[in-house]
């Protein structure tokens, strides 16, 4: 059965769920809020543990928790006495019969005061109130949410738990007491006999369909490691792993956990069985294939790379010692998680499928700058084929907006969001491969693999789009329309770049080779970048907005994956290998069905690229006063004239 497709409120008895009141720690956290937005498609209701409720709100509401009608914020902190809970506060959270504690930062860097005080005050306020809950009236089950490396998941020959030996430094002591708050809370349990579960999720990435990892203290690490260079080798070798699960499926199990009726409790490790999961080999070759680097060759002993990033490499390379704390050649025990699984209807699925998004997501997340204020934020995140899209859902025929060059889907946000406004339909607003969020794509070939990606995109969406595609976006769409074979895709061309280059050094650049080409890329200053927006593009009055794009464009830039991309495709438009090829795009545009069902808007103050010459002259065609960048910066003229042109495809 497909891990992503069962509804748990089938497995679970509603009579159950009804019965449930919960409290929560960690609501806020990566975790947290995929649980809580999972769990309030149930009848539940839920007492929130929050430090700030006007923060944890819009916490949620940014995350897509969109009904707050069961849910009561309590405000408390897990590091003061009592929870720091008012009397008041304290009687609501008594009302509860299940206990979900997933509160603590994830911050393997964390001073050993400070840990001490997050965690192990934490487990013993928390389990402090399931005493008197199960002492009043009956604490149903406790779920605590603690990490794989943790040991008390199993006992010696004795029936003893293992111990965990202090080691006095800062590296070890997130782990460390986080180990001591979950035996803290297993004995307790045991000497007050309320049921326990312990959910022991391994390092976490984001869920399906998008990958959005937001916490990049984890697998991050190790990408940002291989971003730099930092990782030529494997760690460990082969025999060594990197358990990964992803945030979704944490929350599917501590969902069903908190409504069944009778629970058994148990320990929950959250992981696939080694042998079917990806070795250190594999996981850094496909990062490596993800992120445009060299594959690494060898391998080195695990400890020696932990010695050397110790000893200074860290300092030197600004990545922690602890990207490299969560590798491990253990094996663990997973039969209750798979007895859970199959009660769940469930089974586990492979992480394999996820990670190029997770990948392309965390390379995003380290290296772009925030986008300008002003920009929307209301947007949602989504994926279509292995692309991923933002965008607003709608009424109508959707929208499909393809960027160009030197952008993502993020610039085209206040175009989108233009649209969005006067028409009212879905817009999609689509990264590229190996742009933005965007895996990189499989072919060989640079434009047919994006042309191949976008295919497979469009072909998830069913009935007639209007897609639109900018500068060489424009090309790709172009090409994927017409070999989809469809007649109910209409099509808007902004600016459409193929093989129309006006001569510039460009040109002799596209000679060059890739890795020299992607290097000049990444060199290009700032200030290049906003010369070129303000003396190319036609900027006008959005000169603030043209040097933040500089800036985003600089930073994008240091990604090997997203330089690559950027090279791949400047070799293809203006390198004359394959012109007879490309000469043909715009001129297969014959039919009547093109003439009819193709716009094309033009600015005429583009100094980098012409009107293409074989375009279909009975093409309509709006000209505009402005430079190769108008979809960025002209968005409301240019969504005012795509708005219109879709009014008379009526």
């Amino acid at each position: 059965m497909n891990v992503h497709t069962t509804n748990i409120n089938q497995v679970i008895r509603k009579s159950d769920i009804a019965a449930t009141t919960i409290f929560m720690t960690g609501s806020t956290g990566f975790i947290g809020k995929e649980t809580v937005k999972q769990l309030t498609q149930g009848d539940a209701p839920l007492l929130l543990l929050v430090r700030s409720e006007q923060r944890a709100r819009t916490v949620l509401k940014a995350y897509g928790v969109k009904d707050f009608d069961r849910i009561t914020f309590i405000t408390g902190d897990l590091s003061m006495s009592g929870l720091g809970l008012t009397a008041a506060d304290r009687e609501r959270a008594l009302a509860a019969n299940v206990i979900i504690h997933a509160g603590g930062t994830m911050d393997v860097t964390l001073e050993r005061k400070v840990a001490e005080q997050i965690f192990m005050n934490g487990a013993r306020e928390v389990a402090q109130l399931a005493q008197e809950i199960h002492r009043t009236h009956g604490l149903r089950h406790f779920i605590h949410v603690v990490g794989y490396m943790s040991p008390y998941g199993e006992r010696n020959e004795q029936g003893n738990y293992l111990q965990v030996e202090h080691v006095d430094n800062n590296e070890s002591a997130y782990e460390e007491m986080k180990f001591h708050a979950d035996l803290h809370i297993r004995e307790h349990a045991e000497q007050h006999h309320y049921p326990l579960s312990v959910v022991n999720p391994s390092t976490v990435v984001g869920p399906r369909p998008t990958g959005e990892t937001e916490q990049t203290g984890g697998i991050g690490l190790l990408i940002q490691a291989i971003q730099k260079g930092l990782m030529p080798v494997v760690p460990g070798g082969s025999s060594y792993w990197l358990p990964l699960v992803e945030n979704d499926i944490v929350a599917q199990t501590l969902v069903f956990l908190s409504r069944e009726a009778a629970p058994v409790g148990g320990t929950y490790p959250l992981l696939a069985r080694k042998e079917d999961s990806p070795n250190m080999k594999e996981l850094l070759q496909l990062l490596a294939q993800q992120l445009d680097v060299p594959k690494p060759k060898g391998a080195v002993p695990l400890p020696w790379i932990q010695w050397i990033m110790r000893s200074g490499g860290s300092r030197i390379s600004g990545v922690p010692a602890e990207s490299v704390a969560f590798i491990t050649n253990r094996s663990f025990p997973v039969e209750e998680t798979e007895a859970l699984f199959t009660r769940m209807g469930q089974s586990w699925p492979d992480i394999r499928e996820q990670l190029p998004l997770v990948t392309a997501d965390l390379d995003y997340r380290l290296r772009y700058t925030p986008l300008p204020e002003g920009f929307p934020t209301d947007y949602i995140r989504s994926r279509s084929g292995n692309m991923a899209m933002l965008g607003w859902e709608g009424e109508g025929e959707p929208w499909i907006i393809v960027h160009g060059l030197l952008q993502s889907a993020d610039e085209m946000l206040p175009l989108g969001k233009q649209l969005r406004d006067r028409t009212g339909n879905p817009v999609w607003l689509i990264d590229l491969a190996g742009f933005g969020r965007s895996p990189v794509h499989q072919g060989d070939e640079a434009f047919e693999g994006q042309v191949d990606a976008l295919l497979t995109a469009l072909g998830e969406f069913e009935g007639p789009v209007k897609l639109v595609g900018h500068s060489i976006g424009a090309a790709i769409a172009a090409a994927a329309q017409m070999r989809s074979g469809r007649t109910d895709i209409r099509l808007g061309l902004l600016q459409p770049v193929a093989n129309n280059s006006n001569p510039n050094v460009l040109r002799w650049v596209s000679r060059l080779p890739r890795g020299v080409m992607r290097s000049l890329l990444r060199g290009r200053s700032e200030k290049s970048w906003n010369q070129m927006f303000s003396s190319h593009s036609g900027v006008g009055d959005s000169s603030v907005m043209a040097d933040t794009m500089g800036k985003r464009i600089r930073s994008s830039l240091q990604s090997p994956r997203i330089a690559g991309a950027h090279a791949d495709l400047l070799r293809w438009i203006h390198s004359g290998q394959r012109k007879g090829a490309r000469s043909t795009l715009w001129a297969k545009m014959e039919s009547q069905h093109y003439a009819k069902n193709v716009l094309v808007v033009w600015a005429n103050q583009d100094q980098e690229y012409h009107y293409p010459q074989d375009m279909n002259s009975q093409v309509k065609r709006i000209d505009v006063p402005y430079g190769h960048y108008f979809p960025t910066f002209q968005y409301k003229e240019t969504a005012a004239i795509l708005s219109e042109w879709a009014d008379t495809l009526r």
